[in-house]
C-alpha cells in the first residue's frame, strides 16, 4: 500500500512538471521565434534495479517504480511567417538560426525582431544581443539609406553591398540549450551554412498551437487528479486498517 502511495506521488510530480512545461508554451504563443517544448516521461525501474542490487528479488521488484520527466524536448518545427514591414524584421523560412552577441559569447535564435540602434547594430528587444556575422561580431549598417536583405542573407544600402547575415544550422538539434530570452546556447558540434531563406519585413511566429496546448493541459489536469483521487484513496484505505487494528487490539 504503501509503495502504491509512492507510484501515484510520482505520477502527480511528472504530470505537474508537464504542466508547468504546457503552461509556458501558452504564454509564449505570440512570441516571435519561439519554438514549444514537451516533456518527456520515462519509466522508473525498481529501486532494487536502479542501485544494482539483485534485481527482481521480490515480487514488488518486478511492478516498477512508476515513471519521471527524464527531460524536455524542444520542437524546432517551421512557425507561421507573420508580415510586419519594418525594415529590420527577419524571418528564417526553413532550416537555421540567427547568430547573435552580447560581446561575451555567441548564442542563436529564430526571433528575427531586430532593430537598428544609434550605432548601426541590429539589437533584439532585451537591448543586450546584436545580430553577429560568421565571426561573432556585430553587423553594422548604414544608419542612412534604405536597407534590403536578400533571402540569401546579403546585406545592401541603396543597392550597394553592405554586409552579409549569415544563417547556422546544426545537425544535433538536440545540443541546442534555451538560455532564456528565446536564445539557445549549442553543445554540441559547431553549426554550419543553414539552408533557411531569409525574408525581409517579417517574423516567424510562435510554432505553439493554442488548441494543441490546451488540449495536453486538459490531458495534464486530468492526469494529475487521477493520481491525487489515487493517493487520498490508498491514504483512506490505511487509515481504516489502523483503525481496524486498534479495535482489534
Amino acid at each position: 500500500m504503501i509503495y502504491g502511495l509512492y507510484l501515484s506521488a510520482a505520477g502527480a510530480l511528472a504530470e505537474s512538471a508537464r504542466h508547468d512545461v504546457i503552461s509556458n508554451n501558452i504564454a509564449n504563443v505570440s512570441t516571435p521565434g519561439f519554438k514549444a517544448d514537451m516533456a518527456v516521461f520515462q519509466a522508473r525501474e525498481a529501486e532494487a534495479v536502479e542501485d544494482s542490487r539483485t534485481p527482481y528479488a521480490t515480487p514488488m521488484d518486478r511492478i516498477g517504480g512508476g515513471l519521471s520527466v527524464s527531460s524536455t524536448y524542444t520542437r524546432h518545427r517551421q512557425g507561421p511567417i507573420e508580415m510586419t514591414g519594418n525594415e529590420f524584421d527577419l524571418a528564417i523560412s526553413g532550416e537555421g538560426f540567427f547568430a547573435v552577441t552580447d560581446g561575451n559569447q555567441v548564442n542563436y535564435t529564430r526571433a528575427g525582431a531586430f532593430s537598428c540602434d544609434s550605432r548601426g547594430r541590429l539589437v533584439m528587444p532585451d537591448g543586450r544581443h546584436f545580430l553577429a556575422d560568421a565571426s561573432g561580431k556585430p553587423i553594422m549598417v548604414p544608419l542612412e539609406g534604405d536597407i534590403a536583405v536578400a533571402q540569401d542573407g546579403t546585406l545592401s544600402c541603396n543597392g550597394e553591398p553592405a554586409g552579409r547575415i549569415r544563417l547556422f544550422e546544426f545537425s544535433n538539434k538536440g545540443a541546442l540549450e534555451k538560455v532564456g530570452a528565446n536564445l539557445y546556447a549549442n553543445h554540441g558540434a559547431p553549426g554550419r551554412a543553414g539552408s533557411g531563406r531569409i525574408k525581409q519585413g517579417a517574423v516567424e511566429g510562435s510554432n505553439a498551437s493554442p488548441a494543441e496546448e490546451i488540449s495536453r493541459m486538459l490531458i495534464a489536469t486530468r492526469s494529475y487528479d487521477a493520481n491525487m483521487q489515487m493517493i487520498r484513496m490508498q491514504d483512506q484505505t490505511l487509515s481504516d486498517l489502523v483503525t481496524v487494528g486498534r479495535v482489534a487490539i
